[in-house]
């Protein structure tokens, strides 16, 4: 079946791809509040919640935006158990070449699956199925 959009806001497209879920960042993210980024988070999450795909995927090359301060930490209290309780056993971004962690994995905040950075799609892929 082929990968369908589940849900959009002018920040991010959710895609389903019928064994992973991702969020593609856009470029508009270069404008976005640190509320958007929470809300598109929020919507992110709710989609792998309904899917309960094992593995799910960020798509941040075209992502532009500068967190205020808290971002993180809000983000690691609020979103990220439910990544875990929604079945969430492999999360990975997909990052412009030379971006810092790129190849870098971690457990991160109160996550209980890895967290891996890559520079190549083909890679993620093949890293988030196996």
């Amino acid at each position: 079946m082929d990968p369908r959009t589940v849900a959009d806001n002018e920040w991010g497209v959710i895609v389903d791809h019928q064994d992973l879920l991702e969020l593609r960042w856009l470029p508009s993210t270069s404008t976005m509040t640190d509320g958007g980024f929470m809300a598109t988070l929020c919507l992110f999450v709710a989609e792998a919640e309904k899917a309960r795909r094992r593995g799910v995927f960020i798509d941040a090359i075209q992502f532009r935006h500068t967190f205020g301060p808290g971002v993180m930490e809000w983000r690691d209290a609020h979103i990220i158990p439910r990544y875990g309780a929604a079945g969430i056993r492999k999360f990975a971004f997909l990052v412009p070449a030379g971006f810092p962690r790129a190849g870098a994995e971690a457990i991160e905040g109160p996550a209980v699956f890895p967290t891996r950075w890559f520079e190549d799609r083909h890679t993620m892929l093949a890293w988030l199925r196996g």
